[in-house]
């Protein structure tokens, strides 16, 4: 496009063309060949944001299952706790019968008062 610029008119329409086609660069490009508006920046925008959401789930898949594992050894030690408190209660009882009977056996050879 060839402008003759020769007046402070010209210069005038050609400065505001200038400013014009300036402003239209700065727009985003439409593809001639498909009519759609450029992509590009959308998609980049897209994928930055897909890629947040894929960590943000991969997070807390992660927490939920270190929370299922902790449960489980959580889970397994209260099962082994309770296994040795049943074991443990008919220890108990023996003894106890044992320190009875032991406790009767003094009173009998005790000299009555």
């Amino acid at each position: 496009m060839n402008m003759q610029i020769n007046t402070n008119t010209s210069a005038s329409n050609a400065y505001r063309e200038l400013a014009a086609a300036q402003t239209g660069l700065a727009q985003p490009t439409v593809a001639i060949s498909s009519g759609l508006a450029s992509t590009e920046p959308a998609v980049t925008a897209d994928s930055v944001n897909f890629e947040g959401k894929t960590r943000a789930v991969s997070a807390e898949n992660t927490l939920a299952a270190a929370s299922r594992l902790s449960n489980n050894a959580m889970a397994e030690q209260m099962v082994h706790l309770t296994r040795l408190s049943i074991l443990a209660q008919p220890i108990t009882a023996v003894s106890a019968q044992a320190t009875q009977a032991n406790s009767d056996v003094l009173q009998l050879l005790r000299p009555a008062a």
